[in-house]
């Protein structure tokens, strides 16, 4: 099965296109801003890349959150958008479960909430969950320690406590399109994650 996947709910915008065995192509750009601008020519060319067309693709994989609200809205709409017009389905992957993948180490997802403390979801050696996802402050998580930490908001963290890091270095949209693909039979659907209400200004 061929998978689309696509992840824009960080500073970052990626992409990639791979099936069970196989990564075509992928791509990803780190940016503050503009991922809606992005994505949809990111899309077509990791697409082009792999030498596929948009009617090869079989299913459609895409973070659902935590992270920005923005740039979690964006990657659903993009991902219900094209699943739509290629009659595919839309698989939908937490920011925790892409973070945790494959790491081969006991590991704390922390996610950066753009305020005074952090998403975090706590994995075992064998990437199995060890608790539900939560919202924790420094002063909260120092009480953790000593962990591992990997996501978005890890190095911030250990600036702040001290834990230790964990890099990942491959993009994050081939895990997403991993997880995906090994849970076809039961998959998760594209709704979002935000764990808090929207900042809203009148």
């Amino acid at each position: 099965m061929l998978v689309l996947s696509l992840d824009t709910s960080a500073n970052f915008v990626s992409v990639a296109v791979l099936d069970e065995v196989r990564v075509f192509a992928v791509t990803e750009e780190e940016m503050q801003r503009g991922q809606a601008e992005a994505l949809i020519p990111m899309i077509k060319g990791v697409v082009e890349q792999a030498h596929k067309q948009m009617s090869d693709i079989d299913a459609i994989a895409v973070t659902v959150g935590p992270g920005s609200f923005t740039g979690v809205r964006i990657g659903l709409a993009a991902a219900r958008a094209f699943g739509l017009a290629l009659n595919v389905p839309v698989f939908g992957v937490t920011c925790f479960e892409a973070w945790s993948y494959h790491l081969g180490q006991p590991a704390t997802v922390v996610l950066d909430s753009k305020r005074d403390d952090y998403f975090i979801q706590s994995f075992d050696v064998s990437g199995l969950v060890l608790d539900e996802p939560s919202i924790k402050n420094t002063e909260q998580l120092k009480e953790l320690l000593p962990f591992n930490a990997v996501g978005t908001g890890a190095l911030k963290l250990a600036e702040e406590i001290g834990c230790n890091v964990i890099y990942k270095i491959s993009p994050i949209s081939i895990a997403i399109g991993r997880i995906a693909l090994a849970r076809l039979n039961n998959p998760m659907p594209p709704e979002p994650l935000y764990m808090r209400p929207a900042d809203v200004t009148i």
